[in-house]
C-alpha cells in the first residue's frame, strides 16, 4: 500500500469525488423529476375537474334549451290547431273582432 504514489491517490480521490457529485446529482435530478410529476398530476386533475364542471354546466345549459324549445313547439302547435285550423264543430263560430271593419 506503500507503493502508492500521490498521483495515483490523487487520481483515485479525484476519481471518487466525482462519483460522489454524479450520485449527488442524479439524486437531486430525480427528486426534481418527482416534484415536477407531482406537480404536472396536480394540474392535470384540476383541468380535468374544471373541464367536467364546463361540460356538466353546457349540458344544463343544452337542456334548458330543449325545454324551452318544446315548450315552443307546443305553443305553436296549439296555434294552428286553434286559431288557422279550428276545429270543424255544429255550433256558429263568433266572427273576429275586425270581420267587416272595411
Amino acid at each position: 500500500m506503500s507503493d502508492m504514489s500521490p498521483e495515483l491517490i490523487g487520481i483515485i480521490s479525484v476519481g471518487a469525488s466525482l462519483a460522489v457529485l454524479i450520485m449527488g446529482l442524479f439524486a437531486w435530478l430525480r427528486q426534481d423529476m418527482n416534484k415536477l410529476d407531482k406537480r404536472i398530476t396536480e394540474q392535470g386533475q384540476k383541468h380535468s375537474k374544471e373541464l367536467a364542471e364546463q361540460g356538466q354546466k353546457h349540458s344544463d345549459e343544452i337542456t334548458e334549451v330543449k325545454v324551452e324549445v318544446a315548450a315552443l313547439k307546443a305553443t305553436v302547435e296549439t296555434y294552428f290547431r286553434v286559431r288557422v285550423d279550428p276545429p270543424q264543430t255544429a255550433a256558429v263560430a263568433e266572427p273576429p273582432e275586425d270581420y267587416g271593419a272595411d
